[in-house]
């Protein structure tokens, strides 16, 4: 079997190169699988409740489409109907052929089974109804080869009512002569493994089907398939896109849709076109639901919806009734006058009537789309790729117009005003349900895929999934920041990028990121102070944006390192691909809430929501002994949290940095002793104490003719006051730095203060280290695990300020203990090596993946097997066929 040039899942039909812009005078065409209005049941239970059907679509549309996009034959395929046809072919429409899509079952447990079947004749149709064709596969099967009738399976890898194994696929294989192995709907990770899966047909693997199964084939030379491709369209945006294809000389000449059918039979035809992705079923879902508004519910607005409606029809390229400008203005001016308390409308809309004008003069090609009556050439939701972009563009401009009022109705405390707005993001978010299911959608057949392609590809082809490199996301609120979360993250990025690792680190922050390729940000769609920490912002990452680029990615993995709204995101993302979720526990945010708010009710809804967060996680690292007891203390099972090992970068944080004059660029003494401090400003790292500390070392000091000076590297909201409480006391506030000057820092300071109790390791504490400096670190948290008491530093607890000022007084005038203990410190990390710990990392994400792929019987032991008995317990393989 040959199969044409495939697109890129997202592809436009009518984006660059592209088999569309080929030559096809040498090929006859078809779509051979599309439906008409006559495909009239519900898409679901949901949809059936309001009475909204799954296509609208006029079959004459359907037809003049399909020949305006090159096709040379038409069929039209509905849901166990024909009349959608038969309306052509009543009206003698040439080169059209008679077709439907057959609902059939698997007799053993009710696995049902979509099967395209062509040219029969309306008795013919009835008799599939009158026999019981629909509840029998087998029956089916043997009708169709009694009749000699034009099928093929449609999309045989949907799992359409959860019992679809590659026990019924190799059954089909059997029944039936031709497969469609390109679907213009369905995800094109079905197509691409269908095709390798009917490109490995042997007469051998066919003997080992019929002798597992008991069944002999229906047709001759059944490994010879006959392969179609069909747009599956339901909204008149993709027909003719996807198609089935015969190759034909100057002579031969293919001028009945019979003859085409009868090729295709013999095994001659390819499949090609787009396959199916997210935002092509996402703009069928809206269409459709564009058509039930249109015909149900337009006509039930007031003027001014109704002129809004059917301007935003238009998108779907469905014309409907519009009032003019004139009677919408008469019908305001009438309600203002009846009403005379001046009725608001929501903020969305407002933010709408500002922001299409502007993008849709980015959108040119979009705007020129919107002209109903061009419906042949595609309405603009047609065109996949740039309307999801538009989309996208449309939603992240309304979210971000609304912000400011919604800050503003929050800070005046105007109930109405706040709800308002919070309808209209609830509105706007709606709006991109139909992107969220699609995406859901065209994920839920990834499990049952792998299987299915490790079971049915030969070892070491580097088809199967156990045979390709794992590929990871992950995701975090906090980027850009200087603090040791952000360094762990800039660590493992770099290090998986430069050890060819396939990690994606995904972001939303208006800060300023690393520059390094695999790490994505995503401009948050809506941002704000965080409040009592003013100087970081709570950012809305854009959730569609994000979930198209993971869909893209296909990741095995998702790390969340962080439990915000970026976090959240990764979560989902797990949740729609199916696959593991790991994270870290960085902080001890409880511990954090309490320290900040003094609010117990406020700390135990952390605590809920921390258990909540991380109960579902494959593994949970902690960087620390002591926070496992955190973790379980939380209710999270013990056997589930790992103990990440410790690692920095020595070759960023070493002695090798230390340069003396760099003290002049901030105006530090060069002769007195620089005690370091390099963190978060704020109160949850304890720096009150630090306060009450420093001003003691300082009297100490002064009496004691000692020079010290103290030097905090970072910012918080605690900055402004501690530069106030210790005004006189030899104090500098660095702000933020990175970098190659962060590094000179720490290693041209003498010594190292961190009074944290909420920290589950500190990795500055181990930078400190690695620079060759002595640490003073508490006794509470995760800092006091790399630190040896009196031989690198000291672990002191958090109530004895007193020791703490004795211990800095001695340190700061003794140089010798400053020298020894620092040797030591130095010494001591270099066995926290970031290659090993990424090593661990990478490792516990692997075990993680292989254990996910093991429960779907995804092992290195069940490769390439196959004509494998049904795994239930029920049933015999029996042979339905005499």
């Amino acid at each position: 079997m040959m199969t044409q040039p495939q697109s890129q899942p997202g592809t436009d039909a009518t984006s660059g190169a592209h088999p569309f812009d080929k030559d096809w005078s040498g090929f006859v065409r078809m779509d051979m699988h599309c439906h008409s209005h006559a495909s009239d049941k519900p898409l679901n239970k949901a949809a059936g409740l309001i009475g909204c059907v799954e296509c609208y679509s006029p079959p004459e549309r359907v037809f003049d489409q399909a020949i305006a996009r090159g096709m040379d034959f038409v069929t039209i395929t509905d849901h166990d109907s024909i009349k959608g046809a038969m309306e052509l072919v009543d009206r003698g429409f040439q080169r059209f052929i008679i077709g439907e899509e057959v609902s059939t079952y698997f007799p053993e447990d009710h696995c049902l089974l979509h099967v395209l079947v062509w040219g029969h004749t309306p008795k013919q149709h009835e008799q599939i109804g009158k026999l019981g064709l629909r509840e029998d596969v087998y029956k089916l099967a043997a009708w169709i080869r009694e009749n000699n009738l034009a099928h093929s399976c449609a999309h045989p890898l949907y799992v359409q009512n959860a019992r679809l194994e590659r026990w019924h696929i190799e059954r089909a294989t059997l029944l039936f002569k031709c497969f469609e192995t390109r679907n213009g709907a369905h995800a094109d990770t079905q197509n691409r493994a269908i095709e390798r899966f009917v490109d490995q047909l042997t007469p051998g693997l066919v003997h080992r089907l019929v002798q597992a199964h008991g069944i002999e084939p229906l047709w001759p030379r059944v490994w010879e398939k006959g392969c179609t491709g069909g747009s599956d369209d339901h909204a008149l945006l993709n027909v003719g896109r996807t198609w089935t294809s015969l190759s034909i000389d100057a002579a031969d000449r293919v001028s009945d849709p019979r003859e085409f059918l009868r090729r295709v039979m013999q095994g001659k035809s390819q499949s090609g076109g787009v396959g199916g992705h997210s935002a092509l079923l996402a703009h069928q879902l809206a269409t459709v639901g564009s058509n039930y508004y249109a015909k149900r519910l337009h006509a039930q607005q007031s003027p001014s919806g109704r002129y809004l409606g059917s301007r935003l029809l238009r998108f779907a390229g469905i014309k409907a009734e519009s009032p003019g400008k004139i009677r919408v203005a008469a019908y305001k001016a009438t309600k203002r006058m009846w009403q005379p308390r001046k009725a608001r409308s929501l903020p969305v809309s407002k933010a709408l009537r500002s922001q299409i004008r502007p993008l849709l003069e980015k959108y040119p090609d979009i705007g020129q789309r919107l002209n109903p009556t061009l419906w042949v050439e595609g309405a603009a939701v047609s065109q996949h790729d740039r309307m999801a972009e538009f989309t996208q563009d449309l939603t992240e401009a309304l979210s971000r117009s609304m912000g400011s009022g919604l800050v503003r109705s929050f800070r005046k405390r105007d109930p109405a005003r706040i709800s308002e707005h919070l309808v209209s993001y609830a509105v706007l978010y709606l709006a991109q349900l139909p992107y969220l299911i699609s995406l859901f959608h065209q994920n839920k057949e990834r499990n049952f895929i792998e299987k299915f392609e490790h079971e049915t590809t030969q070892p070491g082809s580097g088809v199967s999934v156990v045979e390709r490199p794992m590929r990871v996301s992950l995701f975090t609120d906090t980027i850009a920041d200087v603090n040791g979360v952000c360094r762990f993250i800039h660590n493992v990025a770099e290090r998986a990028h430069s050890s060819g690792r396939d990690l994606q680190v995904i972001a939303s922050t208006k800060l300023r990121c690393p520059d390094l390729p695999n790490i994505y940000n995503f401009d948050p769609v809506f941002a704000t102070k965080l409040p009592k920490y003013e100087n970081l912002d709570l950012c809305l990452p854009p959730l569609m944006r994000i979930l198209r680029h993971i869909d893209k990615h296909q990741p095995d993995v998702i790390h969340i390192s962080t439990p915000g709204p970026v976090g959240c995101v990764g979560f989902l993302a797990a949740k729609m691909l199916r696959i593991p979720v790991l994270g870290v526990y960085h902080t001890d945010f409880p511990a954090y809430i309490d320290r900040l708010f003094d609010d117990s009710g406020l700390t135990r809804l952390s605590e809920s929501f921390m258990r909540g967060f991380y109960k579902p996680f494959t593994a949970i690292f902690t960087r620390s002994e002591d926070y496992v007891q955190s973790l379980a203390g939380l209710g999270l099972d013990r056997e589930r949290i790992v103990s990440l090992m410790p690692g920095f970068d020595t070759r960023e944080f070493n002695p090798g940095f230390a340069d003396r004059t760099i003290w002049k660029r901030f105006g530090v003494r060069a002769e007195s002793v620089k005690v370091l401090y390099v963190g978060r400003v704020s109160v949850e790292k304890n720096l009150p104490l630090m306060v009450d500390i420093w001003t003691m070392v300082q009297n100490t000091c002064r009496a004691r003719g000692l020079d010290a000076e103290l030097i905090v590297v970072g910012d918080g909201p605690y900055r402004e006051t501690m530069a106030r409480k210790l005004s006189g006391q030899n104090v500098h506030f660095l702000g933020f730095r990175h970098g190659e000057e962060l590094s000179t820092l720490y290693a041209s300071s003498d010594m190292f203060v961190f009074p944290s109790t909420t920290d589950t390791l500190g990795q500055v504490v181990m930078e400190s280290q690695g620079s060759a400096l002595p640490v003073l670190v508490t006794d509470v948290g995760g800092p006091k695990e790399v630190v040896d008491h009196e031989l690198t530093g000291f672990v002191l607890s958090p109530k004895a300020a007193d020791e703490w000022a004795d211990r800095m007084v001695t340190l700061i005038s003794d140089e010798r203990l400053r020298r020894r203990m620092g040797a030591a410190a130095y010494e001591r990390m270099q066995r926290f090596s970031l290659v090993h710990s990424f090593e661990h990392f990478w490792q516990v994400h692997t075990e993680a993946w292989h254990d996910h792929l093991a429960k779907l019987g995804i092992t290195r032991e069940t490769a390439g097997i196959a004509g494998a008995q049904r795994p239930t317990d029920d049933s015999e393989a029996r042979s339905p066929i005499g």
